[in-house]
């Protein structure tokens, strides 16, 4: 069985984080960024064009391909084409996965504070009130995909459990925990 290349997530160059929404991903990736003194690369970015439009996945694969081409780069995101494409390439993969007690709320005030502010996300977009309590709110979609997307990331452990990739799975509330 392969060993990992590095040990720790402190030696990792390059890292992928995946996780449901509110989890932590992009707080653990602009942290993990900042020590290395490189820019976080968030797939949100990349995914979303106008009005919460996909772009098309051969576009979106491209731009992943390019952030990676950096000698180390920090991902945060959990789309299932670039994640089976690319996550293989990472030094380490880490899962943050708190209970939805946490999760849940965290990402309603998250939700409410960019809805309030009228902060500008990816493609433009800004939260609408029907954004945040309508049936494709983030909200809902959160409850509605966490098994599967617990399922696919214990599917990518397992999968990359025996290639030389550093995993750590973490249920711990505060991501930044994985810092110290």
């Amino acid at each position: 069985m392969p060993v990992s290349r590095v040990n720790s997530l402190a030696e990792a160059d390059r890292v992928w984080i995946v996780g449901g929404p509110g989890c932590g991903k992009s707080t653990l990736a602009r942290a993990l960024a900042e020590q290395r003194g490189v820019e976080p690369v968030t797939l949100d970015a990349l995914f979303w064009g106008p009005a919460w439009t996909p772009v098309p996945t051969a576009e979106f694969l491209a731009r992943v391909e390019r952030e990676l081409a950096a000698e180390r780069w920090i991902v945060d995101g959990q789309f299932a084409e670039s994640v089976e494409a690319f996550a293989h390439r990472a030094d380490c993969v880490v899962w943050t996965d708190p209970p939805l007690r946490v999760t849940w709320p965290r990402l309603l005030r998250r939700t409410v504070r960019r809805w309030i502010r009228r902060e500008r996300l990816w493609g433009g977009v800004r939260e609408t009130l029907w954004s945040v309590i309508g049936p494709r709110s983030i909200l809902w979609y959160a409850v509605k995909v966490r098994d599967s997307q617990r399922l696919a990331n214990q599917r990518l452990f397992d999968k990359l459990r025996g290639a030389d990739v550093l995993l750590v799975h973490t249920r711990d509330s505060d991501v930044r925990s994985l810092l110290k």
